[in-house]
């Protein structure tokens, strides 16, 4: 939805990898390997026309689902070791290693190329997002069916929902009714 709360710079590009599907309303922007590669190189992680395959897919997808369950905890939720482990995994075979530009900073690259290279930038934006304060402003929305990931620019962090017109005000008219009913 184009009124939903984004973030910029390594953050953002995490929550644009994680909202790269729109659980509740579609569209799946990963469909294929060519669609993957497409994503990777728009953002550019990977040169375009560089070659994926199904398994390629496999993994851009459980590593999306493992960035959505960390993104999770931002919002209350526990993490599964199955996500800790899929992050692990993406980020040993990329090969991180600190690197130091010529500004002297910082940062995490991967050793290798391709879409596991691609990949590996992403988890390294992770890294570098979570080291930001405004980390914990990327949540998850609260409708088990949305799951959209936002970042929360409320002044308290205490938005529980990507967008009020939507997901909280179906939220709201839920618990409305199951009173009603009680009463």
């Amino acid at each position: 939805m184009a009124d939903r709360e984004t973030a910029t710079g390594p953050i953002g590009l995490v929550q644009a990898f994680v909202n790269s599907v729109d659980l509740e309303d579609g569209p799946e922007t990963l469909t294929t390997p060519e669609a993957l590669g497409s994503w990777l190189s728009d953002h550019g992680l990977m040169p375009a026309g560089a070659a994926s395959d199904q398994d390629d897919l496999r993994h851009a997808v459980a590593l999306r689902e493992a960035l959505r369950g960390i993104i999770g905890a931002n919002s209350g939720a526990a993490v599964y070791p199955v996500d800790v482990a899929t992050l692990n995994e993406a980020a040993a075979a990329s090969k991180l290693r600190a690197r130091f530009g010529s500004d002297g900073r910082a940062r995490l690259e991967p050793d290798v190329s391709g879409v596991t290279g691609a990949l590996g930038r992403i988890v390294a934006a992770a890294f570098a997002g979570m080291a930001d304060e405004d980390w914990s402003r990327l949540k998850l929305c609260g409708s088990h069916t949305c799951r959209w990931a936002f970042f929360d620019r409320s002044r308290n962090h205490s938005s529980r929902w990507c967008t009020m017109a939507a997901c909280g005000n179906r939220a709201k008219a839920r618990r409305f009714r199951a009173q009603a009913r009680k009463a």
